[in-house]
């Protein structure tokens, strides 16, 4: 198993349908399920924004069973402004002024306990140049958060329900990224 970085061309390309295979996977939907078919949408956009980088888990035939984004958190944008109003004002200076954000990590179901999340997350936030790091996990994903905590993220809120799936419980976690700089 190796672990690329991605360009946002590959991700929104040549790797597009992969990406989509694992994502649908991962989260157990159907590859034609509405909020795949979003996803395809999301992750193009995504790719544009500023900071962006991505890393791919490639099998030894070289096909994508892994990956991780994320880019540079912006004022305005529609995750971050759902994260900032559940933070207080100290945390919201403290966490979103030079923020990074892990957007997606999911690795397919039949890939899962060769440690690839790990070579997937430390890829992605090793050479962030940001000071902190911000993600959202949702509460049924024990194996996601046991991951992200073995990584030193922290709870800054345990449950927040996006406007987009109310009935859906997430936390978000941060990161200080100089200590992210110490991992493996």
């Amino acid at each position: 198993m190796n672990v690329w970085p991605l360009s946002a061309e590959e991700l929104a390309g040549p790797h597009h349908e992969a990406l989509l295979r694992v994502f649908a996977a991962a989260l157990g939907y159907s590859l034609s399920s509405q909020r795949v078919l979003a996803q395809g949408a999301v992750v193009r956009r995504h790719a544009e924004r500023a900071g962006f980088r991505a890393f791919g888990a490639f099998d030894t035939a070289e096909k994508l069973v892994g990956f991780t984004y994320g880019y540079t958190s912006q004022p305005g944008l529609w995750w971050r402004e759902q994260v900032a109003a559940a933070l207080t004002v100290h945390q919201q200076q403290q966490w979103l002024s030079d923020a990074f954000e892990l957007v997606e990590l999911h690795v397919h179901p039949s890939f899962q306990g060769l440690h690839l999340g790990s070579r997937l997350h430390d890829s992605l936030i090793r050479e962030v140049p940001n000071r902190t790091a911000l993600l959202s996990v949702m509460h049924r994903s024990e194996r996601a958060r046991q991951l992200y905590f073995s990584r030193g993220w922290q709870v800054l809120v345990e449950d927040l329900r996006f406007s987009s799936d109310p009935s859906t419980p997430f936390s978000v976690l941060g990161l200080v990224l100089s200590a992210a700089k110490d991992l493996p």
